[in-house]
């Protein structure tokens, strides 16, 4: 089916005649549409699934990575990457500055966790970290939220090293802004995101070894849904997606993390108490912020503070 071209910068926009169909997936989202529609300000057309937007304005544009890799370092520069990564890093990442610590310093590698730990008073920081799911040898405690307690950690550097989290945070430092996402703490980033509405973001599942993750994906289809509320906000393929799988399992999330992959081994190494706290909707109002390489607790964001 043919289609005209959008003429980018024009007050009105031709797009296909066909009338716009798909099911409703909540306030604010459609399935894959057949032809062009609009989503607030934004004038959209799809060709090939892919979003073209036509008139940009002060609008939002919405994506999410499923795959860990799919989003290229330099691709990111202009935008707000929020890091997802519920079983573990993420949640407990967040408990941990709900906790009062100081700031979490991320590490690609156990080596690199010991090389910054170098550099600190020994009563300044507690050294984190996992391999498969386990505490690493010598490490002062492991990658389960439960360990970040405010005896444990408050006023300390907490140095993490985790297999997959820390990883993304660090991959993506050239981004606009990076914060950090999870279940725990979606209504407070979400809150935060709404200062951002003129920037694009894209949801970066952190994923298992390089691999798609269900539970991530969960997570990035509840802040696409929430994200869609934003006047002029435009979802690609991949974040309606999401949002579709969100939708559909969001009154069982607790059952499907405990089913997914990642849930299931920690489950089996004795972790299912973690998994079932990841799975608490907004409990802790943190919005865990990278900046200088570090993770910081902020009270607001916006692009006036970059």
């Amino acid at each position: 089916m043919a289609s005209a071209q959008p003429r980018f910068g024009s007050s009105s926009v031709d797009y296909t005649s066909r009338p716009f169909q798909g099911r409703m997936l909540g306030t604010g989202l459609r399935s894959h549409p057949c032809a062009g529609g609009t989503a607030g300000s934004v004038t959209y057309l799809y060709s090939e699934s892919k979003l073209v937007e036509v008139e940009r304005g002060a609008a939002m544009r919405v994506d999410v990575s499923l795959v860990p890799g799919e989003v290229a370092a330099k691709d990111v520069q202009n935008a707000v990457v929020v890091v997802i990564d519920v079983l573990r890093a993420s949640s407990t990442i967040t408990t941990a500055l709900a906790n009062s610590c100081e700031e979490v310093i991320p590490a690609e590698s156990i080596e690199e966790a010991i090389t910054i730990a170098s550099g600190y008073a020994r009563l300044d920081y507690v050294l984190g970290g996992e391999r498969r799911g386990l505490a690493v040898d010598g490490f002062d405690l492991g990658n389960s939220p439960y360990e970040y307690s405010e005896s444990k950690v408050a006023g300390k550097k907490v140095i993490l090293a985790t297999t997959n989290g820390t990883l993304a945070v660090k991959r993506y430092g050239g981004a606009k802004e990076i914060v950090i996402g999870c279940f725990l703490n979606a209504d407070a980033v979400l809150r935060s995101l709404a200062a951002w509405r003129d920037h694009d973001v894209i949801l970066l599942c952190a994923g298992q070894d390089e691999r798609f993750c269900i539970e991530d994906a969960l997570c990035a289809g509840l802040y696409a849904s929430g994200l869609a509320q934003t006047p002029g906000a435009a979802l690609s393929d991949s974040a309606r997606a999401a949002a579709a799988m969100h939708e559909r399992c969001k009154d069982s999330i607790e059952d499907a993390l405990m089913g997914s992959d990642h849930g299931v081994y920690l489950a089996s190494v004795g972790f299912g108490d973690d998994v079932r706290y990841c799975a608490r909707q907004s409990v802790l109002d943190v919005v865990p912020k990278v900046y200088d390489r570090r993770v910081i607790r902020k009270a607001r964001l916006g692009p006036e503070e970059s």
